[in-house]
């Protein structure tokens, strides 16, 4: 083989998609927390002979969790073509195949024959309802399940607190002057992984109950707001955000440490020290995604378009 050109597969994907795929996955299976409460979730819902849907399957875990908890037929619907022979060998390999159908496409675009006792989907996202678990969920309410069937997960949320990361200096080990990289940087969400430390109690953004037919409206991401006394301003880096589920009756899906997910920490320029209030609003919908940090009467707002705006005009015409 000569070069390093992607070698393709017959789905005309490349063997850097299957990495992708396979490395994400596995930082999914291998969140024990996340297995555990899906897990036990499937377990109150799933009665024996129960038919269950399991939407954006990934690699079929539960899908094949839900056949092995006595469900009679499983349907698994996965978008991503190149996952679809890892959850008919999943299935394969723990004994339920033929109890197991896989369905490659979007939900929202598929006509099923069959209503369901149980519909279970992980489209949860880092900012809760980025990757659409409630137009998914809705539609599967709607189209799919049984009258008095069980979503899993029933209530999605967005959660926010004022949030310290310990910033370092940029670059660093260098005494050099990054002004203007940090200048555009605070514009963007960061994900610091475990060096999040909360100074408020966590505060709910959002809130989408997806038994309720208008709970889509709550989660849309037009302006949420949080507000927190503080004991001192100057300490806060930004404002951490993160998913929260209720799956089923006692179990809660908590992920700002130690899970697959990843808080987002939108930031905030230094503000002045002392005690007071701080106050976050936070718009997700697109194209007008941006964040505004208030205290005492002062409002900053940040947007990746604003860094865009700065950077745009100074870059050279290619000749």
């Amino acid at each position: 083989m000569k070069g390093r050109r992607p070698f393709p597969s017959r789905a005309g994907t490349s063997v850097e998609d299957l990495h992708r795929l396979v490395a994400y996955h596995r930082a999914l299976l291998g969140d024990g927390a996340r297995n555990r409460a899906f897990r036990d979730a499937l377990a109150r819902r799933v009665r024996p002979g129960a038919r269950v849907l399991d939407i954006g399957a990934g690699t079929g875990v539960w899908a094949v969790t839900a056949a092995r908890l006595g469900a009679g037929r499983v349907v698994a619907v996965e978008k991503e073509p190149l996952l679809i022979p890892l959850i008919e060998a999943a299935a394969r390999a723990n004994g339920v195949a033929g109890r197991v159908v896989v369905v490659c496409g979007d939900s929202r675009r598929l006509r099923l024959s069959r209503r369901f006792d149980v519909v279970v989907s992980e489209t949860i996202g880092n900012e809760a309802f980025d990757e659409d678990v409630v137009p998914i969920l809705e539609d599967a309410r709607r189209r799919f399940l049984k009258p008095g069937g069980a979503l899993i997960p029933s209530v999605v949320s967005l959660m926010a607190a004022p949030a310290r990361v310990g910033r370092g200096r940029i670059p660093a080990g260098l005494a050099l002057d990054w002004s203007f990289f940090s200048g555009l940087s605070v514009h963007f969400p960061a994900s610091p992984g475990l060096q999040v430390r909360l100074l408020g109690r966590p505060a709910v953004l959002a809130r989408a109950d997806l038994s309720d037919r208008g709970s889509g409206a709550a989660a849309r991401g037009e302006g949420l707001v949080g507000r927190w006394r503080v004991r001192d301003r100057r300490a806060v880096d930004g404002f951490a955000v993160w998913p929260e589920a209720e799956l089923a009756p006692g179990v809660r899906l908590r992920t700002l440490h130690g899970t697959a997910w990843r808080p987002r920490l939108y930031a905030s320029e230094r503000l002045p020290s002392g005690p007071g209030e701080v106050c976050f609003r936070l718009f997700l919908a697109p194209p007008d995604r941006r964040w505004e940090v208030g205290h005492q009467g002062s409002v900053s707002v940040y947007s990746p378009l604003f860094a865009f705006g700065a950077v745009r005009p100074r870059v050279p015409r290619r000749r």
